[in-house]
């Protein structure tokens, strides 16, 4: 059933967008991302995992993309690849092409260095690994330029609904933090909505007419994609939505950008038809807000990118990792190998990381920021009140990174605030004061795409 969006508030200015989505399923088995306790590779497709681009071009000319990848992470060497060859090849600056993870947890592992923790050592799936890191580079380099090329007159609005089935999973306990639902845990229920319609009138240069319905609804949630464990290929409850609101919007494409959700989790959870239910109910929020007034986005468009530097506490010394390459646990071996090596190549171990900030400026109407990592809700929520007007908040993009934890996890430990760093190639849980470093920077990212607007 197919329903009609409701009008905005006055008209946008006229926008070129074009969209566009590939498969990305692999062809063959291979090992799965995001659980550790899995102990063989997918069997199955419950539907197909899918790469999606809403490419945009203001009245200057200025080209944007925003990729939605069903992975659990966009390494940052794949997106320097990636932004590199759209710009050579289509013009796209790398500060304005935005690619991100939808973060589920049933697509396949290409990272080396968890293969080698967790992966079937006798089975191929380094090799395969390594195939399929090479044809997702191919995958997003075609998505964004089939997107430049279905651009038509558009215009953009801005909405928001609202959702719960996302809840925290810090919970305080005599000794520590527990990872387990935590209903009076801070949470982020705001759904937004970016919704691209034809421009009646002009066109494209190829005859075809442009229209008013729907070409594009973009939509976040901050929300772990991690109602499904098993080992059939899947975008679980995000993947779900999509293709609800799809079936609502017959000539949308629906794009997802996970949240600030590093430490939510969907609940109930652990079954296919509790994906598919929360993806219903995600679908009918974004219907909601479809259907509601909105909000008229306008240019210019401003993009921004920019590291910034962020450091961990001391590494282990050498004897320590001698010590823990011997450890019974395989993922511990590999990451005391992984630091003795590069100790040994390069005489230290690095103990800070570039993390990524991006951000995009609608001229004066919605501030669209993209964060690396698994970033904790509360990063979400003090932003929305730091700065100005509409703003949006999205994570896992543009580098894999770790979970980027808030002073006070930090200081309270638990999973995502420290246990969590055994199972990178970093040297430590990070420092403290990471949380106003990365706010500051963000601060002065959204300044910078602004239209006039501060920060408050």
């Amino acid at each position: 059933m197919s329903h009609q969006a409701s009008e905005t508030t006055s008209d946008g200015d006229e926008w070129r967008a074009g969209t566009a989505t590939r498969a990305i399923t692999p062809d063959e088995p291979m090992w799965m991302a995001g659980f550790a306790k899995r102990d063989e590779p997918a069997d199955g497709v419950v539907h197909d995992l899918e790469a999606k681009a809403l490419a945009l071009e203001d009245e200057t000319g200025r080209l944007a993309a925003i990729v939605t990848v069903d992975v659990l992470f966009v390494p940052r060497e794949i997106r320097e690849t990636v932004t590199s060859r759209c710009e050579s090849r289509y013009g796209v600056d790398p500060d304005a092409l935005m690619i991100t993870a939808t973060h589920t947890h049933c697509g396949p592992e290409f990272r080396d260095f968890k293969l080698r923790m967790y992966a079937d050592e006798d089975g191929p799936y380094r090799e395969r690994g390594a195939d399929y890191r090479d044809r997702l580079e191919d995958e997003l380099v075609s998505v964004v330029g089939e997107a430049l090329d279905d651009r038509t007159a558009a215009t953009i609005s801005y909405s928001h609904a609202r959702c719960g089935f996302a809840m925290n999973r810090r919970l305080p306990v005599e000794d520590g933090i527990a990872h387990v639902q935590n209903p009076y845990g801070p949470v982020d229920p705001e759904v937004p909505v970016l919704v691209v319609e034809g421009a009646a009138g002009d066109g494209d240069d190829d005859g075809r007419e442009a229209d008013s319905s729907p070409q594009a609804i973009v939509f976040g949630y901050a929300c772990h994609t991690t109602t499904i464990f098993g080992t059939k290929y899947c975008g679980d409850w995000a993947g779900f939505a999509r293709r609800y609101v799809e079936e609502e919007y017959p000539d949308a494409t629906a794009l997802f950008l996970i949240g600030c959700a590093g430490d939510q989790n969907p609940y109930p959870r652990r079954e296919l038809e509790l994906a598919k239910r929360h993806g219903r109910t995600m679908a009918t929020a974004v219907r909601a807000a479809v259907e509601s007034r909105r909000h008229p986005v306008r240019g210019p468009l401003r993009t921004h990118f920019v590291d910034q530097e962020i450091a961990f506490e001391e590494p282990p010394d050498r004897a320590e990792l001698e010590s823990m390459r011997e450890a019974d646990e395989r993922y511990l071996r590999v990451r005391a190998e992984t630091l003795l090596t590069e100790l040994e190549e390069t005489g230290t171990i690095q103990t800070e990381h570039p993390y990524p900030v991006q951000a995009f400026g609608f001229g004066d109407d919605l501030t669209l920021v993209g964060l690396g990592g698994e970033v904790l809700v509360e990063y979400g929520l003090q932003l929305k009140e730091r700065l100005e007007g509409l703003v949006w908040i999205a994570a896992y993009a543009n580098d894999e990174f770790t979970y980027v934890p808030t002073a006070q996890a930090r200081y309270e430990g638990g999973y995502e605030g420290e246990d969590v760093i055994l199972r990178t190639p970093f040297s430590g849980p990070l420092e403290p004061d990471v949380e106003e470093r990365i706010l500051r920077r963000v601060e002065a990212a959204a300044e910078r795409v602004r239209g006039g607007r501060t920060v408050r």
